[in-house]
Order: C-alpha cells, then structure tokens, then sequence
C-alpha cells in the first residue's frame, strides 16, 4: 500500500512539474509493484489529478488490480483463497467470506459467475478485498436495475427492460470539494498567521518589562 502511494505520488509531482506527460508507462517508474498493479496506480493518479489537480497522498493507498491479473480459488479444506501480484511475486492468502454475500461468491468460485477488478486496503489491523460478482438472477417479479459510481458522473442507473437510464451529475460535488479545500487552506492560513502575531505580542510584551 505504501509502495501504490507512493507511485501515485510520483506520478501527480511529475505532472505538476511537467518532468513527463500523461502518457507515462511503467517503464519509466521505479518500484518493485507487478506492472498490472503500477498501470492501475497511473489511470487512479490520472483520474485524481484531472479531478483534484495537485494533491498530497498522506496515507496509504488501498492498490488494485483489473479482472485479468487476480485469480480466487477453494482449497481441499474449503478456504477460499485470493491471488494477486504484490511486490516482485504472486500473493494468495485465505479469505473470510461473510454470510450475506457467500452464495455470489459461491458462484465465482465455482465459475458461474464474473469478476470486477479487486481492491485490496486495511482497517486497523484487519485486511480486506472487495470486488463485485455479475451473473444473470431472476428478479421474483421486481424490475431490477444496474447502478454504478462514477468519476463525471457520480451515479448512473439503469433499467434494461425498458433500456432507460439516469445520470446525476458530479459537477457540484466536485464544486463543493474545491469549495471546501480552499475554505479548509484559507483556515489554516489564517490559523497560522494568528499564531505568528500572538508569539510577536509575547515577545513585544517581554522587551518591554
């Protein structure tokens, strides 16, 4: 995770600086990342920086993989079991698969079903992956509908029988995000200049006694 923040970090300071274009591929980053893994960090780190222009990576960032480049499996005891290429090999570990969603995965196991990229990150001291599971289910007599998070658009939802679809718009989610990040430097800006006038009333008060 550090190594993933770190490449993303490289790539917004290089971009910044204009020391590369957008077209960088991983030959020109140094990191010990599966290039399926470093080419996942350049189109995060391209969508960031279109969106949010310089930026500071100040935690680690949870890594991903696309569909193609990570497998999952169950072991003769039957653990199911995630691989992924980490750093300079494969990594499988075992993985706790929760009640509610055992049946989907069931079925991508047993290969009925497809696969969305995985995304591995940390809460505390526990790990987790995430990843989405399509197959074709029968809807028990309610209209289902397909609906996915975007970047432009932060919701789309759509019907297939009727081949209707909606879009809602980030436009203003991006606006109240820069709205807010200026407010939030604005702050600071001034929270740090009360501090400078407070140490020089201090020091004016001193010379005088």
């Amino acid at each position: 995770m550090h190594e993933y923040r770190d490449v993303k970090q490289f790539l917004i300071d290089g971009w910044e600086s204009d020391e590369f274009g957008k077209s960088i591929t991983t030959g020109s980053i140094d990191s010990p990342l599966y290039s399926a893994i470093q080419n996942q960090a350049i189109r995060e780190a391209k969508a960031d920086h279109s969106r949010d222009g310089a930026l500071t990576y100040t935690a680690a960032q949870p890594f991903a993989t696309n569909n193609q480049n990570w497998e999952i499996d169950r072991t003769e005891n039957g653990s199911v079991v995630v691989g992924f290429p980490c750093i300079n090999q494969w990594w499988y570990t075992p993985i706790e698969v929760h009640d509610h969603i055992r049946e989907p995965v069931e079925r991508l196991v047993n290969g009925e079903a497809g696969r969305s990229r995985l995304q591995v990150y940390r809460r505390g001291d526990d790990w987790f992956c995430s990843f989405t599971v399509e197959y074709d289910a029968e809807a028990d007599g309610e209209t289902p509908i397909g609906v996915d998070i975007g970047e432009r658009h932060i919701l789309a939802v759509h019907e297939p029988r009727s081949d209707e679809s909606m879009l809602v718009s980030g436009k203003e989610a991006r606006y109240v995000r820069r709205k807010f990040r200026s407010l939030r430097d604005s702050l600071a800006e001034a929270g740090a200049l009360r501090a400078r006038n407070r140490v020089g009333e201090k020091n004016t008060a001193v010379s005088v006694t």
